[in-house]
This record gives structure tokens, C-alpha cells and sequence, in this order.
């Protein structure tokens, strides 16, 4: 015998909910094979599931296209303090400042390279040591260094740390929304699975067949095994219940 399949997707639960909606429409509730009730949730359920998934795609969409404005800041930030670095270690090269000066920046060990900075983390770690270090070294009596200025560097700090806690923000968002999709997907595929039911128990004694047939206007999808639809085409039997609900 051929099985129902509950949907998988939101589009085929969509598509199941208004089914069922459609084969109701126009009809007095008395023919209906479900009650006013079930018709009055179907109704509910269709629209909660519907802004629930409009809001979670809102929100994703929402947090790709800000995406990219947090890369940009990242990369610049990333740009500043490793330009800023690579200015002060050719300034000692140069001779035009001592070694020593760089222990304000906590790079005295660091073999005269540039520290890793691919993620926040270490953004915020080696910016908040050159910013702090070279405020130390100018109150000892230095002068500041140029191209680019400190103050250029901590405003691009600033801008990525802005861009980054917005998109974390996004993201929670997203989270948020999904976990709510999760939890009215199972409400809706046990009100559906319901639903399904309601309407077999109330087409009454009839072929099987027939039976399908009728509970297909509401919806309802069946599936032949594949042992099934090998016997039923090696009797030349039109399978016509078949549905693939993707």
C-alpha cells in the first residue's frame, strides 16, 4: 500500500496548508472532510507559518547584504595596524628610532614582523597595543609617527568594531529567527500529519483507491514503494498517485 509523506520543505508545507485551503474554498463546512475548528487552524497555522518564514528570510538576507560592509572594515583595520607596524619597524631600520621603543608595543619579541590579525580577537589585541603603546612612547618624549597617523588607525579600529558588533547583532537575528522556524516547522508538520488524517477518517468506507484519490483534492500526498510500482506497471496499472512533494 502506498504511504503518505509528510512535506520536508517550507515550500511543500506551504504548499500542503493552502491544498487544503483551496479544497475548502467555496465549499459548505458540512462537505468539508475536516470541522470549522480544524478549518479556523488551518487558516491560523498558514499565516503564522508564512510571517514566520518571510521574517526569518528578512533577516538573512538582511545579514548577507551587511556582510560585506563588515569585511571592508575588516580588511581596513587589518590594513592600518599592519601598515602602522611595518612603519615603525622601517623607522628603527632606518635608524631614525631605537630598538628599545618597541616594547611600548609589546612587538619585542616578535622578530620584527607583523603579528597575526585574522580575527577580531587579534585585531582588538595588537590595536589597543599600538594605539596604548604609542600614546606611552609620545609621552616619553617621541615623535608621533605618520602614514598612517595613530589616530587614523584607531579610527578604523573603531569603524570595524561598530561594523562587527552590528553584524553579530544580524546574526543573533538570524539565530533567533531560525529557532523559531524549527519550532512552528514541527507545530505545522504535526497539525498537517493531523489534518491528514482527519480527512482519510472522514472520506467514509470507500476503495481505497477512490479514497486516495479523493484525499489527493485536499492535499494529501501518497507514495508508492518501489516494489509497488514495479508490480502495479508490470500489470500495466496506470500509477497515477505518485507524487514527488519537494
Amino acid at each position: 500500500m502506498p504511504y503518505r509523506r509528510l512535506p520536508t520543505t517550507d515550500k511543500a508545507r506551504l504548499r500542503a496548508l493552502e491544498s487544503a485551503i483551496k479544497a475548502a474554498s467555496g465549499k459548505d463546512i458540512e462537505k468539508l472532510a475536516f470541522s470549522k475548528h480544524t478549518l479556523y487552524n488551518l487558516q491560523n497555522i498558514k499565516t503564522n507559518f508564512e510571517n514566520c518564514l518571510i521574517h526569518h528570510e528578512l533577516d538573512v538576507k538582511i545579514e548577507a547584504d551587511k556582510y560585506s560592509e563588515y569585511k571592508e572594515a575588516y580588511r581596513k583595520a587589518k590594513l592600518y595596524i599592519s601598515h602602522f607596524i611595518q612603519t615603525l619597524y622601517m623607522s628603527i631600520e632606518r635608524e631614525e628610532l631605537n630598538s628599545e621603543i618597541l616594547r611600548f608595543y609589546s612587538l619585542s619579541d616578535m622578530d620584527f614582523k607583523v603579528p597575526p590579525l585574522n580575527t577580531e580577537e587579534e585585531i582588538y589585541e595588537w590595536g589597543k597595543k599600538v594605539i596604548e603603546g604609542e600614546q606611552k612612547r609620545i609621552l616619553k618624549g617621541g615623535s608621533a609617527i605618520y602614514n598612517p597617523s595613530i589616530a587614523l588607525v584607531k579610527v578604523k579600529i573603531e569603524d570595524f568594531h561598530e561594523a562587527a558588533v552590528f553584524q553579530h547583532n544580524l546574526k543573533k537575528n538570524v539565530l533567533r529567527s531560525y529557532s523559531k522556524m524549527q519550532e512552528i516547522r514541527k507545530k505545522t508538520n504535526e497539525f498537517i500529519s493531523s489534518l491528514w488524517t482527519e480527512i482519510e477518517d472522514n472520506l467514509g468506507n470507500i476503495p481505497p483507491q477512490h479514497k486516495r484519490q479523493k484525499a489527493q483534492d485536499y492535499g494529501i500526498v501518497y507514495v508508492f514503494r518501489r516494489n509497488e510500482k514495479k508490480k502495479l506497471n508490470l500489470q500495466g496499472m496506470q500509477v497515477d498517485l505518485f507524487f514527488e512533494f519537494n
